[in-house]
């Protein structure tokens, strides 16, 4: 699995941190979903304390961009680090290598599905965006994005499903790196639900949430960003 490889898999491209990944199964809400269905994708993943935003109207939400060298540490649940480093940029497409020995290719642009990772969680696989509609970055409250994707393991095993994000809102949140107005992004697949509050003043995402959906079983995560270390 190479760099220029997965670059050609996606029209439209994925994520902060490997949030993103490990998806494995067929999801469901995509733009023709149900109304019900789709109201309940943007029930909150993760309890976040929050206040209003200070700005009456926040400004565009658009990504400072990718540099190799780029290091983003993150403080876990219980204050365990990590930490991710980009190493390899092709456009927006970008390996990064966590502390955890988990490493993955994402696009740093939006946050779709990630498009490979090796050795993370004990899993190595690969995914193929095959559609992509609406648009989320820059982000403003009410931007809708969708993909569909399939997926191969290292082991064999093959899946398909769908994400579907909206920015929900907008709020105040405080984190190690230092209190931000933020743009509050949910994204839904099959089982889980991923919780992003993103900062236009760093142009970086500073929590990242993933909680499994009423009666699903997956795994659940709290990152809170620490410091952003641009690259040479």
């Amino acid at each position: 699995m190479t760099l220029s490889a997965l670059r050609k898999c996606a029209f439209v491209l994925p994520a902060a941190a490997f949030a993103l990944a490990l998806a494995g199964c067929k999801a469901g809400g995509g733009p023709d979903a149900p109304a019900k269905a789709q109201k309940a994708a943007w029930n909150p993943a993760a309890k976040v304390e929050t206040a209003p935003a200070k700005a009456a109207t926040l400004p565009p939400g658009v990504r400072r961009a990718p540099a190799v060298g780029d290091k983003s540490v993150w403080k876990q649940r219980g204050g365990k680090e990590l930490a991710w480093k980009t190493v390899k940029l092709d456009g927006s497409i970008a390996e990064i290598h966590g502390s955890n020995g988990c490493k993955a290719v994402t696009d740093r642009s939006t946050y779709a599905p990630t498009l490979g990772w090796r050795n993370c969680s004990g899993s190595t696989a690969s995914q193929k965006v095959e559609k992509q509609a609406g648009r989320l970055f820059p982000l403003a409250v009410g931007n809708t994005e969708y993909w569909s994707f399939s997926g191969r393991s290292d082991k064999g095993n093959s899946w398909s499903g769908t994400r579907s994000c909206k920015v929900a809102g907008t709020a105040n949140v405080t984190v190690p790196a230092g209190n931000f107005d933020a743009y509050h992004v949910i994204c839904r697949e099959s089982s889980a639900r991923y919780d992003y509050w993103f900062a236009p003043e760093l142009g970086y995402t500073v929590i990242s949430s993933k909680a499994p959906l009423p009666g699903k079983k997956s795994s659940r995560y709290h990152r809170e960003l620490i410091r952003v270390e641009p690259g040479a």
